[in-house]
């Protein structure tokens, strides 16, 4: 499509913005990434380890390499969204989804299950749970956190209606089939809407970020006197060098961390506690855990369009600290489910306080690159979390005995220094570098 002319001043309020028909097409992008994600591929455990004779040792050793797999090419996902933009790079990765699908349909062993995982986390958790966001942070600036809020908030939604369907599919027609058809309905659903709608960024169909008039430009609640202009752009590495960059996104990586913990292993988490009929209570926390998140993300979206990340990311640390030691101590179903409220809440504050400042903090010109490292990270928490606490526990366990459950209080632990420098995150001084290297 070739630009349409940037708009006038005087025809400017006579033109709906765009952005909010990309909005719902960057929340189904997210939707579409339900069959790499952990809550919907529990459902499938018992049926994979059945299938192909695994234990759970051996099937979580196959999602820890997968998961851990996927979390390096992101960047390189990045960079290439901001080369040919984010609407080519989500069609080639939407297609290559649908076939990561079909591949794990037809594992037949550890190690081809172990390159499904890897194909399906890699394009569906990872790229086209980035690519979302990506887009978003190209359309919208004073709003950013509140549609990203938005978008996760009905993620969320759609999250925890899945296990039940998906666990009614699975018992109609297999697993394989079941998994296929996800990857299936993903492809016929997104790849029309990412050809037809979605549109990389305003100027190309001649309007501005946020719609502001040509004589405007974006701006949001300033965070304090000290900040540099709006036109600062960083480069992945020079964004890496700066202190902010780390103290936006260890609380996440924390957070996928222990939260993947606590969902992969919830049930022997409760047994261990001795709560009655883990398998309800289980159930029934994952489900505080879903609404715990909504209400986090919609009340929480709001909030940091007009406060700086400090005053709101170290809820999250705070949270997760909070939900570790309830989940320690409980010994009924409605302590785990008080545990994972509590995560929830503030999950899904952090959310909605990081994933926007990455944009604010370092602009877009490659927020691409940027938020593929972001997320590569926060993949890597997500693998490395159920088989850390294995060890924790196992370590805990040689000298105080116990295994699971006592590694929440090292985690809990851990949460402390987090939200200590979440609280000292700024936005950082601009490089020093000529204005005319800022696109390149």
């Amino acid at each position: 499509m070739t630009p349409i002319d940037e708009p006038s001043a005087e025809t400017h309020d006579r033109k709906i913005y765009y952005g909010w028909a990309v909005m719902p097409v960057a929340g189904l992008m997210l939707i579409g990434t339900l069959p790499g994600q952990t809550v919907v591929i529990s459902q499938f455990n018992t049926a994979l380890r059945e299938s192909l004779g695994l234990t759970n040792e051996s099937l979580s050793l196959c999602y820890l390499i997968g998961t851990l797999a996927a979390a390096f090419p992101l960047t390189l996902v990045g960079r290439l969204s901001d080369g040919i933009g984010p609407r080519r790079t989500a069609g080639l990765v939407v297609g290559a989804f649908c076939l990561g699908t079909l591949a794990l349909t037809n594992a037949v062993s550890a190690a081809t299950l172990t390159l499904g995982f890897f194909l399906v986390r890699f394009l569906g958790q990872g790229a086209l749970g980035m690519l979302s966001s990506h887009v978003l942070a190209l359309w919208f600036e004073r709003r950013l956190a509140t549609v990203e809020s938005i978008k996760h908030a009905v993620f969320s939604l759609a999250g925890a209606l899945a296990p039940a369907g998906i666990i009614a599919l699975i018992g109609a027609v297999g697993w394989r089939e079941a998994y296929a058809a996800l990857g299936v309905c993903v492809a016929v659903v997104l790849l029309p809407l990412i050809a037809f709608v979605l549109r990389d960024h305003p100027e190309e169909v001649g309007q501005r970020l946020d719609n502001e008039p040509p004589e405007s430009r974006p701006s949001v609640r300033r965070d304090r006197s000290d900040d540099p202009p709006d036109d600062a752009v960083f480069t992945l590495g020079e964004a890496m060098r700066t202190p902010a960059f780390w103290l936006l996104i260890i609380p996440g990586i924390l957070s996928g961390l222990v939260g993947t913990s606590l969902l992969f292993h919830m049930q022997p988490l409760l047994v261990e506690a001795g709560v009655a009929d883990p398998l309800k209570a289980g159930a029934l926390a994952v489900s505080s855990w879903s609404v715990a998140l909504f209400v986090g993300l919609t009340t929480g979206g709001p909030v940091a369009d007009r406060l700086p990340p400090r005053a709101i990311l170290p809820l999250s640390p705070l949270g997760i600290m909070a939900s570790c030691v309830v989940m320690w101590a409980a010994s009924e179903p409605w302590h785990a489910a008080a545990a994972m409220a509590i995560y929830g809440l503030g999950q899904g504050w952090g959310m909605a306080a990081a994933g926007p400042a990455i944009a604010r903090f370092f602009g877009r010109p490659h927020h691409g690159a940027i938020r593929g490292f972001v997320t590569s990270a926060m993949v890597g928490g997500t693998a490395a979390g159920p088989y850390l606490l294995t060890l924790v526990g196992g370590w805990i366990g040689i000298w105080f005995g116990g295994t699971l459950i006592r590694g929440m209080l090292v985690f809990a632990i851990a949460a402390i220094p987090v939200a200590v420098g979440a609280s000292l995150a700024r936005r950082p001084a601009p490089p020093a570098r000529p204005a005319s290297t800022h696109n390149e």
